[in-house]
């Protein structure tokens, strides 16, 4: 498991990026401004994650980890302009239905891809960094 455990952030972000593209070039759903900035962290995130994978690059992490908490930090503040300041009118095309009919929206699945990833990207860190393999 060790020797593969790029694997599954890669793959994470490969879900996320497939799925971005599947709702802005097939449903024909328009990015707003801060979800252009989500992807252009994510899309970077599948070639580089790529790589290090198949080569067993782990120290890639440290240059990854900062970029993905960056992500983070935009879908949060999103959700935040999304739920308290603009109300439902802030970025029509980022909710699935509506923020008052349906609380899964666009940047909250990108909050929770970031988490996931800056969390497995943590626990992969660590868990080499015992084993002196960083």
């Amino acid at each position: 498991m060790k020797k593969f455990s790029l694997f599954l952030p890669w793959l994470l972000v490969c879900i996320g990026v497939v799925g971005s593209l599947f709702f802005s070039e097939i449903t024909h759903r328009e990015p707003c401004t801060l979800c252009w900035y989500q992807r252009v962290i994510l899309f970077p995130l599948a070639i580089i994650l790529g790589i290090a994978a198949f080569r067993n690059a782990y120290r890639i992490i440290l240059y990854v980890l900062p970029l993905s908490l960056i992500g983070l930090a935009i879908s949060l503040y999103h959700i935040i302009m999304i739920k308290f300041f603009a109300q439902n009118n802030f970025c029509p095309s980022c909710t699935l239905k509506s923020v008052s009919d349906n609380p899964l929206t666009f940047p909250g699945l990108s909050l929770i891809a970031f988490v996931i990833l800056n969390t497995l990207l943590i626990w992969i860190y660590v868990k080499h960094k015992k084993s002196k393999k960083l």
